[in-house]
């Protein structure tokens, strides 16, 4: 049985499963290379089923998060809509933020609460979906974005008791923010939250206030605010702290609709220095989702959670709920933003058709690879040779280890391409963790980076608690989460961890989900002790993450990298 997953909204995204099991995942980001693609992703799809060796009638089911019909903003639209208002647009706007409440009667009849979660009767967007991929009409189904969210997470839920999921996220389908009940078989939604209540919202607000684009550069905003004096956040933090609570039904109220935030930033913080705003709004995050998660396990009894939704892209935020007494276990849906969504909608899918077994997703390298035949080709189409010494290792994977443990810095494009926002490996720009130097270096001359932002670790499974305190022993596979350092790691890993607060967000890596990778760090280990490596993601700054060769030379031709391996080739630029 093969199921076909699609979010169509902001980072589109397409997933396929078979027989219970997911085995492809990409976004179209990666191919169009614009950053975060919104829209249907047909190359995606074509990806998919083309390395599967299927045409689309052998597709069971299609299910499709609902974004598509609503046409989401990219970040761009978004941008626009707080930066380029009309007359008539900023005094509704104003008058939003000025008599809160007067516009909600009308959002919630532009957007209402949906009752049916499933959209059977939107034909028209169905229709438009058979054209696309010339597939029965009757094999397509629509599903609100947030059970999606929440459904996106349930590979990985013990199937023998009942965990809490919350979703989390700047809207979808007129809600921000939901509490489910999964007990292995079925979902329960206990508490929704319309979108005028949206933490989301009010953050991508502020980072548009910081100067900098909504949608993506939120965590740039959350990099920032550890530099802030905890004392000078104080100050303001009362006007944040008002904004929202917890209601009796679990579900966030908030003083006024977020979407008009823009004046209350304007009007409250216009003279509040740049990482003191930053510290606040990180502040208010992680202090409410804690006050609602502390009230959900306390209504409930239910303490082992499961996290989803774009607002949980806070790497921060979800350190802060890990280590909440009230919190027995944690698992936090990799790259949890909409991309996301097509995870969800194939267990959708395959839970509504089927009853067989559903697997774990233990590793996120679900894309397109390219191996050596590839690459000899590349170098003879493009006679690279004449910019590049190029040799070929039969172990690259040491090779890779010497040039790190000498201070150099390493493109790597080899195996399957990651899945999601971070970089695994697979397409990674690689460093020694050692030298605090590599930061400078890495931001003035390849990524073009903000100072303050650090970068991250990744660890082989063997020396993880030489480096980060995790007594809940929470997965720590897909840098969704950051932990304390240990001495140790701020002796062996300065250059990977963030400069201020020294936290950690690492890759904790296993040989059984990428064994090249596992060995590159096992070689680094035996040549230097350490038992990591910095990782960032292979792109030029403002760019997706490279998906092919050409891609890759691309960004070095383009950078000051000296060093590139693809495969078992090793190229050096001239």
């Amino acid at each position: 049985m093969y199921i076909l997953g699609i979010n169509a909204g902001h980072n589109a995204t397409a997933c396929l499963l078979k027989d219970g099991k997911i085995i492809g995942c990409v976004s179209e980001e990666r191919f169009s290379r614009i950053k975060n693609h919104s829209g249907f992703p047909t190359k995606s799809v074509e990806f998919l089923l083309s390395n599967e060796g299927i045409t689309s009638n052998k597709i069971d089911q299609v299910v499709l998060d609902n974004n598509f019909k609503k046409n989401p903003y990219s970040d761009t639209k978004f941008l626009e809509a707080y930066t380029k208002k009309s007359k008539k647009d900023k005094f509704l706007s104003w008058l939003g933020y000025r008599y809160p409440g007067i516009f909600n009667e009308y959002l919630k009849k532009k957007t209402p609460l949906i009752k049916n979660r499933k959209y059977k009767n939107s034909f028209g967007v169905r229709k438009k979906i058979s054209d696309l991929l010339k597939i029965s009409i009757d094999k397509i189904m629509i599903v609100d974005h947030h059970v999606l969210h929440a459904l996106s997470c349930c590979f990985n839920l013990p199937k023998d008791k009942k965990t809490l999921i919350f979703t989390l996220d700047g809207e979808g389908d007129g809600l921000c923010a939901t509490i489910n009940i999964f007990d292995g078989k079925k979902l329960k939604t206990i508490s929704r939250t319309d979108k005028s209540a949206s933490l989301g919202y009010l953050y991508s607000i502020a980072t548009i206030y910081l100067g900098m684009k909504p949608l993506q550069h939120e965590f740039k905003v959350m990099g920032l605010a550890p530099y802030a004096k905890e004392n000078n956040i104080n100050k303001i933090y009362s006007k944040f702290d008002k904004l929202f609570v917890v209601d009796d039904n679990l579900a966030f109220k908030s003083k006024f609709n977020m979407p008009f935030a823009d004046h209350f930033l304007k009007k409250e913080m216009r003279y509040v220095r740049f990482d003191i705003l930053s510290g606040a709004i990180q502040k208010l995050v992680e202090e409410k989702t804690k006050e609602w998660v502390r009230k959900v396990i306390k209504k409930t009894g239910i303490r082992d959670i499961a996290l989803a939704g774009g607002v949980f892209m806070n790497v921060k935020a979800n350190q802060k709920i890990s280590e909440m007494d009230e919190v027995n276990s944690l698992y936090i849906m990799p790259s949890c933003g909409d991309e996301s969504n097509a995870i969800g909608a194939c267990f959708w899918g395959y839970n509504s058709s089927s009853k067989g077994l559903i697997f774990p997703i233990e590793h996120l390298y679900l894309g397109p690879e390219y191996g050596n035949e590839y690459i000899e080709n590349l170098i003879k189409k493009e006679t690279l040779n004449e910019k590049y010494n190029i040799k070929f290792y039969k172990d690259i994977n040491r090779e890779i280890a010497e040039l790190l443990a000498k201070g150099y810095i390493v493109a790597r494009c080899s195996g399957k391409s990651e899945w999601g926002a971070r970089a695994l490996g697979n397409k990674s720009i690689l460093a020694s963790p050692k030298d605090s130097d590599t930061v400078r270096v890495l931001n003035e001359t390849i990524k073009d980076r903000d100072f303050w932002m650090p970068f991250t670790p990744s660890i082989l499974d063997s020396s993880e608690k030489d480096y980060i305190y995790n007594p809940k022993k929470i997965k720590a596979n897909f840098m969704i989460i950051t932990f304390e350092s240990t001495k140790k790691a701020q002796k062996d890993l300065p250059a990977a961890m963030h400069p201020y607060d020294f936290t950690l967000r690492p890759q904790i890596v296993k040989k059984e989900h990428n064994s090249d990778y596992h060995e590159i760090i096992s070689q680094f280990k035996k040549i230097t002790g350490i038992g990591g490596v910095l990782n960032t993601s292979f792109n030029l700054h403002g760019e997706p993450n490279v998906l092919t060769p050409e891609d890759a030379l691309r960004t070095v031709e383009n950078s000051d990298l000296k060093f590139l391996v693809m495969e078992n080739f090793l190229f050096e630029k001239k």
